[in-house]
Formats: structure tokens, C-alpha cells, sequence
């Protein structure tokens, strides 16, 4: 079982983790917990903008885009995938 802490910003879309960190100041930082990104959140990043700016996450039953600038403070631990093992399946 493998895990990685990566930027939220760096997620492509089909992968997930949980937050490992959220380090976004002000206003912003506290919507962004307010909306459920908090340490242990299960996280699922499903869409990337033409851009690349916002993207759109599932967090805690709810899909909220944010902005490139502010994924970048959010630390996710991600899974990666074991092949071989069923696909789609995490450890």
C-alpha cells in the first residue's frame, strides 16, 4: 500500500485521498472548511477546467470548484491504485 502527500491542485480527475492539510489563510481558508475540507476529508477530484482553473472536487457528498491558487495550500494524501488486484480498487 503506497501513499503520497501531494497539492490538491496537482489531483487529475477519477483520483482520490483524504486532506492531509489545509493551509489556506483567511476569508477563503474559512469557507473552504466551513464547506468540509478538514484533516481526514475523503476528497475526489472530478473535473479540470479547459484552463485548468477552477477544478471541481467531491467532499463530503458535495461538489465545490476551487480555484488553482487556493489548491495549492490543501494537502492531500492520496492512494494509489494496486494493479492487478480488481480494477478501481484502492488500498
Amino acid at each position: 500500500m503506497g501513499k503520497d502527500i501531494v497539492r490538491m491542485a496537482s489531483m487529475q480527475p477519477g483520483e482520490r485521498g483524504r486532506i492531509a492539510g489545509l493551509h489556506v489563510a483567511g476569508d477563503i481558508g474559512q469557507r473552504l472548511k466551513d464547506m468540509g475540507f478538514v484533516k481526514g476529508a475523503g476528497i475526489e477530484c472530478v473535473y479540470d477546467s479547459p484552463f485548468g482553473d477552477p477544478s471541481a472536487y467531491f467532499v463530503r457528498g458535495t461538489l465545490v470548484a476551487v480555484r488553482k491558487e487556493d489548491a495549492e495550500g490543501i494537502e492531500v494524501e492520496t492512494e494509489r491504485q494496486v494493479h492487478g488486484r480488481g480494477e478501481g480498487e484502492w488500498h
